[in-house]
């Protein structure tokens, strides 16, 4: 029932919009006409204003003429991209999508879930398909540190489970493991001096950077956990000693006891690195988001693997290392499922979505919608 030439065309059409995170008011304008248009009742939250967006989330609601007992789900997917330096050209070819401008991203991370979200309820409508109410949630802000997703007031939707399709590669991966993640925004303050005249008298704070990170493992901890050092900032030119160094680090794990042992371990190794120099370190450590982890045998996984293999797709259970909406959905107590939605290469020039991926997304959705949920 998937009308492939209009799927395909709505996908292009979201392309050519550009949609860096803070910036979505062009794309969500578009796909609130489109949700109208469906017949959905359609809100758009003040969570923008709190991040300095231009927009906000955009929550939509299709009430069922034809429920048949059903309890409501809810679907997401995100609309911002990351930055965009350069033009979108979306051009088909080999039966994938591409960007014909080399230089530049797609965008097709979260805009081909869109696409396919937006498609299904078109779908449903025109042929009055049997489902219970179907809540949509569309967030913004999302590749910045999921900020839509914190900000949004999951109370009003009145759905247990659902479902968001932010997750690269072919259909058919349920990631029911996510990790928890620490931020760690640390300052290290020395002394200024001249480096050439009296280099003595100053302390180095580049230099107790250096300690630190060299001292820290970094990378992958074991299969549930990483740490990253991201961004190194410091001094004022070349011939003076270094008084100011900042950094930004980060720990990721599966399980919370893990995160916060890898996090002290990497704390204690700026503390030496300011003891070994003199300087003073300050530092601040957030949770980004929190870990979560559903049961194979908990609704979600049950709806999401029946679907795939009416299908004919072979369901594949994994876990991630990276945070999407899908963590915080599931603190502000949903049961949630990120899948994958045939992305490849995200966040890259070489970025690109198979048309044959999209159909089977979209195929995918509107059977999730279909299945009895009582």
């Amino acid at each position: 029932m998937i009308n492939k030439k209009r799927l395909l065309e709505t996908f292009i059409e979201l392309l050519k919009i550009k949609s860096p995170s803070k910036n979505e008011k062009e794309i969500a304008d578009y796909v609130v006409m489109k949700l109208k248009k469906s017949g959905l009742e359609v809100n758009i939250d003040n969570c923008g204003k709190r991040f300095g967006s231009n927009t906000g989330n955009i929550i939509a609601l299709y009430r069922s003429k034809n429920p048949s007992g059903n309890k409501p789900i809810f679907l997401s997917a995100h609309l911002d991209t990351v930055n965009v330096n350069g033009e979108i050209i979306p051009q088909i070819k080999d039966g994938k999508v591409i960007n014909k401008n080399k230089e530049c991203i797609l965008g097709g991370d979260d805009k081909i879930a869109v696409a396919a979200i937006l498609e299904v309820l078109e779908v449903i409508k025109e042929n009055n398909i049997s489902t219970g109410n179907i809540y949509v949630v569309f967030t913004i802000s999302e590749e910045i540190g999921v900020l839509g997703s914190k900000c949004i007031n999951m109370k009003s939707i009145k759905a247990k489970i659902g479902f968001a399709f932010d997750s690269d590669g072919n259909i058919g991966s349920i990631i029911n493991k996510a990790p928890y993640q620490n931020s760690i925004y640390a300052r290290f303050k020395g002394k200024s001096a001249h480096a050439g005249i009296e280099p003595e008298k100053g302390i180095n704070s580049i230099k107790a950077a250096a300690i630190a990170v060299a001292n820290m493992k970094i990378g992958r901890i074991d299969k549930e956990s990483t740490t990253n050092v991201g961004k190194i900032e410091g001094g004022s030119a070349r011939n003076i000693v270094a008084e100011n160094t900042e950094l930004e680090l980060e720990a990721r794990s599966l399980k919370l006891p893990e995160l916060q042992r890898i996090t002290e371990e990497m704390i204690s190794e700026l503390k030496k690195g300011a003891a070994k120099t003199g300087s003073i370190l300050d530092y601040e450590i957030v949770r980004e988001y929190d870990g979560y982890k559903i049961r194979e045998n908990e609704v979600p996984v049950q709806i999401a693997k029946a679907a795939m293999v009416k299908l004919k797709i072979k369901p594949r259970i994994v876990s991630s290392g990276g945070g999407s909406d899908v963590n915080i959905f599931n603190s502000k107590g949903k049961i949630s499922l990120n899948l994958s939605n045939g992305m490849e290469n995200i966040h890259t020039n070489k970025e690109f979505v198979a048309v044959r991926q999209l159909e089977k997304l979209a195929a995918l959705i509107l059977e999730i919608c279909k299945s009895k949920i009582g």
